[in-house]
């Protein structure tokens, strides 16, 4: 491993060591995984550590590419650590605020959230995952939550039982784990998902909600818990954007 890649390996490990320190850090870190919700835990966490306020991440090709957007001048890179190939190495991803426009170009959809698309989106996600709506969208997104965490447990349960060794959880027997396991992921889940739909997350929990995170204290814990949240975000963040995408399209349809 090159020098330049270990120094960004060693700043992904400081990183989950940080997140993991206190609630307040382990929230900000879900905000800005919300917002990057296609990346991978992993991509995450380096994107946390450079950049957290980014808001639409792609390598530079696409956004010349695809996209018709110029990277600025002198515009740094997000390092992310590759480990697909025979030994890790570097590849380099820039936020939208890293780019300018030319002729032509064009603009990724970035979602928000408005009380008109709420019940477009309850409907759509009643049908994808089977939540009926809650009292408002908040409690259906924490239901869900709830759900996609119970079916990750049981699928990867061997695998999150192998790598407690070190952490907080060893000791703990498989029921308990699994307590800890599915409160901690619910949570983080559901913060995020409130955090990315503008639903003011800070007032939904206490501080005490966050404390099963804490037993998720070494890195292959950490990466076993991340990886859950990352992808059940992923999910139902996917689903949220083209609900709202299609709505738009078909107001945009009735106005021409």
């Amino acid at each position: 491993m090159s020098a330049k890649t270990q120094h960004y390996a060693d700043l992904a490990d400081r990183t989950v060591a940080e997140i993991t320190s206190d609630a307040a850090h382990w929230a900000a870190f879900l905000c800005t995984a919300a917002r990057n919700h296609k990346y991978s835990f992993e991509d995450q966490v380096m994107i946390h550590a450079q950049r957290p306020d980014a808001t639409a991440c792609a390598e530079y090709d696409l956004w010349n590419d695809r996209m018709g957007r110029y990277v600025r001048r002198g515009s740094k890179g997000i390092a992310l650590v590759d480990d697909s190939g025979d030994r890790p190495r570097l590849r380099y991803v820039f936020d939208i605020s890293d780019t300018g426009l030319r002729k032509n170009s064009r603009h990724p959809f970035l979602w928000e959230l408005r009380p008109e698309h709420e019940a477009a989106v309850v409907q759509a996600l009643t049908e994808r995952f089977g939540a009926p709506p809650e009292n408002n969208l908040a409690e259906q997104l924490e239901s869900i939550a709830a759900q996609l965490v119970s079916e990750y447990w049981v699928e990867h349960k061997r695998d999150i039982l192998d790598i407690v060794d070190g952490s907080f959880l060893e000791g703990y027997d498989e029921f308990n784990i699994g307590v800890q396991f599915r409160n901690a992921a619910t949570v983080s889940i559901t913060y995020s998902l409130l955090s990315r739909c503008g639903l003011e997350p800070e007032g939904y929990f206490d501080h005490e909600d966050f404390l099963s995170i804490f037993d998720f204290n070494t890195p292959e814990a950490v990466a076993a818990l991340g990886t859950a949240v990352s992808q059940s975000n992923q999910q139902v963040l996917r689903q949220i954007g083209i609900t709202i995408q299609n709505y738009e399209r078909a107001k945009f349809a009735e106005r021409s």
